[in-house]
């Protein structure tokens, strides 16, 4: 295949060696002088590929290697030409151009600008023109290093390859997780819907503590602070406890001024024996545990993005809806968040205790939490109430902590840790006081040395529990719409042909109907595409809309 030489010292120009063609570009040669095609064909008869594999050509310029490439390429796999230098681009585009002329053969090479937004694209939190398999296609992705050209950039090619794996693995992860927990989610949405009326605008919270606040999780360096607190401080912070740690706080007579509550499932319950101060204020996920937010008589809303669905997005823009937070994966980094938006400037410090992602031999959490209560109450002479268990579980490794003792974490808490550190190292009024666990990435502090330098007087904020009032009837709207729309779901399930149909086929509106309401089928392992022609897959739906038919059936009644 003919290629054209070029002269302009600027631009890449074909070199010609004794076995073919090599690139120079800023003097410097992409390939081999003597073989330019050895390297890269040795790599590409060296790799085992699986089937559902994203191969990132890094790099392709001439793209050698991509016949040999395609040849032993599995089922399901999709070559991506990555070239971030826009004269190198140019030059690899015209190559691939001629190569595959009149071939549909799954490869493509990304501009440099569609490089920017490639991660928004490929999680599917951006739409776009990008004709690539969409992220559920593939299992893995791996970078070839095609010329010397990944030089000129190692490290964005580094970082891309690695950006680009991550996200292929957090999607799976968090399919698992909605496979798992996906219907809780989207039930408890739909029974908090009709309780957002009689709960407080979470604008109401927003820049309103003027003195410090303290965000305090369930970990073991939390008990240092509640001494502290203890002796008389409390007064001096706006407290706010991951719902775990309450019944600790309530023990040591500390009533915090707020609780953040995430969990959705029946085991936090216990969290929550005994009640909520009146004058607390119960900071719930709308896919919370429908039974917490109805024991507390202040219940302040938000919502976390727990899926890239089309029914989250329109309900997000609903204006009953809560605002909605970023996924942060637990309910401590949630609290944190939480609290930066609660401070009135910049110069209002937030600290941060009981965040360990960690725990010491024989101990989880802090003493007077669920965890630590139900050991107690569990123990034996044959079990302890010491938990050496969880320091022998899969995955757990013993490291040394921030104040160079051995503690024990686990896969889990350090991808926890990791999201922590991502999210907030960059925040300057961000303290951690905590003693021990892994290091957050954020400024250290004692409280006893720097609380003085913070003192106001604490107010609480007022509220008023009717302000919400006016969108009972913009929500009891959207439950009959959403109650129709399942029924007319239902009926062309069951009917069929039978029903009378609309403008369009019984096939466009079953998909027009289930595209915008993903609740239905997000928690299926085969979730993340909604298959019409798959008798299972409209079977399973079928047996989900009675289900919520009847959370949306409470809702309206409890409204109307």
């Amino acid at each position: 295949m003919p290629l054209n030489q070029s002269n302009d010292s600027e631009k890449p120009c074909l070199v010609e060696t004794s076995k073919g063609f090599s690139v120079s570009y800023k003097n410097k040669l992409l390939y081999s002088k003597y073989d330019p095609k050895k390297s890269i064909l040795q790599i590409i008869n060296s790799l085992h590929l699986l089937e559902g594999t994203l191969i990132l050509c890094l790099s392709p310029a001439l793209w050698y290697g991509l016949e040999e490439l395609l040849k032993s390429l599995p089922a399901k796999c999709f070559i991506l030409g990555i070239e971030q230098d826009p004269l190198l681009y140019e030059f690899s585009s015209k190559r691939l151009q001629e190569l595959t002329k009149g071939q549909n053969i799954p490869v493509k090479m990304i501009s440099p600008e569609e490089l920017n937004e490639f991660s928004e694209i490929f999680s599917g939190l951006k739409k776009s023109d990008l004709k690539i398999p969409a992220i559920h296609s593939f299992k893995r992705a791996i970078p070839i290093e095609m010329s010397g050209g990944v030089l000129f950039s190692k490290d964005f090619y580094n970082n891309f390859s690695l950006t680009t794996e991550n996200i292929i693995a957090s999607f799976w992860k968090n399919r698992i997780t909605l496979v798992k927990m996906g219907r809780v989610y989207s039930r408890n949405l739909f029974h908090n819907l009709a309780k957002l009326p009689n709960s407080i605008l979470f604008q109401d919270f927003t820049k309103k503590v003027e003195c410090p606040i303290i965000v305090i999780g369930a970990g073991q360096s939390a008990e240092s602070t509640i001494n502290f607190l203890k002796a008389g401080n409390s007064h001096k912070y706006y407290i706010l406890a991951v719902d775990a740690a309450l019944p600790a706080l309530r023990k040591n007579g500390i009533e915090p001024d707020g609780v953040v509550a995430l969990e959705c499932q029946l085991a936090i319950e216990k969290a929550y024996i005994g009640g909520i101060s009146e004058n607390t204020v119960l900071f719930a996920d709308i896919t919370s545990r429908p039974h917490v937010t109805e024991i507390a008589k202040n219940v302040c809303f938000f919502a976390t993005r727990f899926s890239n669905a089309t029914f989250f997005d329109s309900l997000s823009k609903e204006m009953f809806f809560p605002m909605t937070l970023p996924p942060l994966g637990s309910v401590g980094p949630a609290a944190v968040l939480i609290a930066l938006y609660l401070k009135k400037s910049s110069n209002v410090p937030v600290f941060v205790t009981g965040l360990d992602f960690s725990f010491s031999l024989g101990a989880t959490h802090m003493r007077g939490v669920p965890a630590h209560l139900q050991r107690l109450c569990s123990t034996t002479r044959l079990k302890p109430v010491a938990n050496y268990d969880a320091a022998f579980k899969p995955g757990a490794v013993a490291i040394t902590g921030k104040n160079g003792d051995k503690i024990i974490t686990d896969t889990a808490l350090h991808g926890y840790a990791e999201n922590f550190t991502s999210a907030f190292k960059a925040i300057p009024s961000l303290f951690d006081i905590g003693e021990t666990g892994l290091p957050l990435g954020i400024q250290t502090a004692c409280l006893q040395n720097i609380s003085g330098d913070f003192l106001t007087t604490k107010d609480f904020i007022q509220t008023e529990n009717q302000k919400n009032k006016k969108y009972i009837t913009k929500i009891l709207s959207f439950l009959e719409e959403e109650e129709r729309a399942l029924n007319r779901l239902k009926e062309l399930l069951m009917f069929g042909k039978d029903v009378q149909s609309c403008s369009c086929t019984i096939e466009e509106e079953l998909e027009q109907i289930l595209k915008n309401r993903e609740y239905l089928y997000l928690h299926f392992p085969d979730g993340y595409d909604c298959d019409i022609g798959n008798i299972s897959f409209l079977k399973r739906i079928r047996t989900e809309i009675d289900f919520f038919i009847k959370d949306i059936k409470k809702g309206i009644a409890k409204l109307s």
